[in-house]
């Protein structure tokens, strides 16, 4: 009986290996960026072509290779990172598996010109196709590595098939030199995409590691960014911590405002993540999470880096010492702005937990009645007690010409209201007969904050948008980090249509200058923020319209009405007739239901008549 377990070739071993590996275009030049750091480069160029599946080329001043080792790099687990397998454990390097440049070479057409640093005019030019060597040639280059790649998967169709549109792909490869452009304040980086200069960081002069860091934080986040930070320096049992947090006023929704890296290598730790926000305490709401760009140093031995096939994830031992001087690092930074003067958070009322939303699909999609009024988000007045922010975050946002806006004469009825209490509005059952069958002697509550947070809903989700945006006395001012900012450039039509104006002001700072009526006093940064976030990750045309429909959901709750506030019978007047304008009265965008009754036979069981 003939075998049916075969050997694989190497061919097919290293396509497959590409697959762990190279994800897309980023994934690609990660590891060569990473190889090049590993290589000792001080200068380090990358230049990309319609998102980097056209062209991705990384240049170098790196020690370079002899021509046995060029060849020898093609082959899969040759490294010159680790000896034996005790090495894995004390390497400080990017990578040392040796499986990048085969799988890159596997799936793509593949050069490489190469120079050692002892032979100053010695180079090796090699051309590979679908990981079959076609060219081994003299050629001239000065000491470092430069490798090409053209036509990304063009050998792996599924792969080329699944892969986002070429602006998600450059925006990826940004982010992602960003990243190790952080992780490495001492190397100049640059990079090139069409053509255009898109990066460029000098090399860093200063001797201490801070100073260093400052100044590549100031170039790639701003200064903005820079100024909403306390620095810390902490050492504790041959573990050292350095960087900055940020004051809570920059804390996000998610986690994409944290930078860690484990002896220079850019890594997600569980551990650090929970460990900074319990350190912020009370100082920080639940539902958010701290901005952070740590280096942590710590002996190789205590930190397992093979763990996931990109080495994205690690494992710490001895984390008793890590928490320990992670969190006293956080809290004398933090006690440290508090000396400063700033103050750091002023707790919010208790809010209902706006992280999940279970929204009916015909919300979004149904055609929507036009709000016959202008929709203010302050239909109540709102004592909200907000975060303290920076000069440098002041908000401008329209002024409330009024809070109560006049009810046209309209033959069309509305539901009368008795009266008004904290969280409800009472409503009157039989002038609800031409929405909904309701006996006459019931009880009918109105929960003021969803009923809202429908207005904002259907408000923010119709098609006429931009009838619908109040410019800004003082348009707000945004200033990004370098990768957020190239996302925004490409999606300023996307806001526009979402009734958000947002024009480029300078290379990171951009100007908002109108915003749908209704967000009131939203914090305008989170809100542009959360919202590319959402664009960004969802490229399908209807998923991106269903995440989108989520996070109006999310953006009306957060706007609306305080639960706790008791309401004028005006203002209460006013919410009413905005909510039975609306197309889905009955159910909030979380799917929750708004109008609620008690029939009177309940009422009396509850007061033991009729028993």
């Amino acid at each position: 009986m003939p075998s049916k377990i075969r050997v694989l070739d190497d061919h097919t071993i290293n396509k497959i290996a590409a697959g762990e590996v190279i994800e897309s275009p980023a994934s690609v030049v990660k590891e060569l960026v990473e190889n090049s750091i590993d290589a000792g480069s001080t200068d380090i160029c990358v230049e990309i072509q319609g998102g980097g599946r056209q062209l991705i080329r990384v240049t170098d001043n790196g020690c370079g290779m002899s021509r046995d080792d060029a060849l020898l790099c093609l082959e899969r687990h040759a490294t010159s990172k680790i000896k034996e397998v005790e090495d894995i454990q004390t390497t400080f390097t990017m990578g040392f598996r040796g499986e990048a440049i085969p799988s890159i070479a596997a799936i793509s057409k593949f050069s490489l010109i190469t120079a050692p640093q002892e032979e100053t005019h010695s180079a090796t030019l090699l051309r590979v196709e679908g990981g079959k060597v076609l060219q081994c040639v003299d050629a001239v280059r000065t000491p470092g590595t430069t490798i090409e790649i053209k036509s990304l998967f063009f050998n792996v169709p599924v792969r080329r098939k699944f892969q986002k549109s070429p602006s998600h792909d450059a925006q990826e490869i940004h982010k992602m030199l960003t990243i190790l452009a952080l992780g490495h304040p001492d190397i100049k980086f640059q990079l090139i995409d069409d053509k255009k200069t898109t990066i460029q960081t000098g090399g860093v002069d200063q001797e201490n590691f801070l100073d260093q860091m400052k100044e590549r934080v100031n170039k790639l986040m701003g200064s903005e960014f820079l100024s909403g930070c306390s620095w810390i320096d902490i050492e504790m049992e041959g573990c050292k911590l350095e960087g900055c947090i940020g004051m809570p006023i920059l804390a996000r929704l998610n986690r994409t405002g944290q930078y860690l890296f484990i002896n220079h290598r850019a890594v997600f730790s569980p551990l650090v993540s929970y460990v900074v926000k319990q350190s912020y305490g009370t100082t920080l709401p639940s539902n958010k999470h701290p901005v952070f760009i740590f280096h942590l140093s710590v002996p190789g031995e205590i930190v397992d880096v093979n763990v996931h096939p990109q080495k994205k994830e690690v494992r710490l031992r001895q984390d008793s010492v890590l928490r320990e001087m992670i969190h006293k690092g956080v809290q004398q930074a933090l006690n440290q702005q508090l000396i400063d003067g700033h103050a750091v958070y002023r707790p919010l009322p208790d809010r209902e937990n706006d992280s999940e939303f279970l929204i009916p699909s015909q919300a979004f999609n149904a055609p929507l009645i036009k709000p016959v009024f202008s929709l203010e988000a302050s239909i109540v007045r709102e004592k909200i007690q907000e975060y303290t922010p920076l000069p440098s975050y002041e908000r401008s946002v329209p002024q409330d010409v009024s809070l109560i806006q006049p009810i046209p004469q309209e033959k069309r009825l509305f539901p009368s209201i008795l009266h008004t209490i904290p969280h409800y509005i009472i409503l009157e059952a039989s002038s609800l007969d031409e929405w909904k069958k309701i006996p006459s002697d019931a009880l009918c509550l109105v929960d003021q904050r969803a009923a809202h947070s429908r207005v904002i809903f259907e408000s923010l989700s119709s098609k006429d948008q931009s009838k619908m945006s109040q410019s800004l006395l003082i348009p707000h001012s945004i200033q990004l980090a370098h990768h957020e900012a190239v996302l925004l450039r490409s999606l300023l039509d996307q806001f526009f249509t979402l009734g958000i104006h947002i024009h480029e002001s300078g290379p990171q700072t951009f100007m908002v200058d109108a915003i749908p009526q209704v967000f009131g006093n939203i914090d305008i940064n989170k809100l542009v923020i959360e919202l590319m976030g959402t664009i960004h990750e969802f490229s399908e045309e209807q998923l991106l319209e269903k995440e989108i429909e989520k996070k109006m959901a999310l953006l009306a709750s957060r706007a609306a009405v305080n639960s706790n506030q008791r309401l004028s019978l005006e203002e209460a007047t006013s919410l009413i007739h905005r909510l039975f304008k609306c197309q889905t009265p009955f159910v909030c965008p979380r799917g929750k239901p708004i109008l609620v009754y008690f029939e009177a036979e309940e009422l009396m069981k509850k007061f033991h008549k009729g028993i």
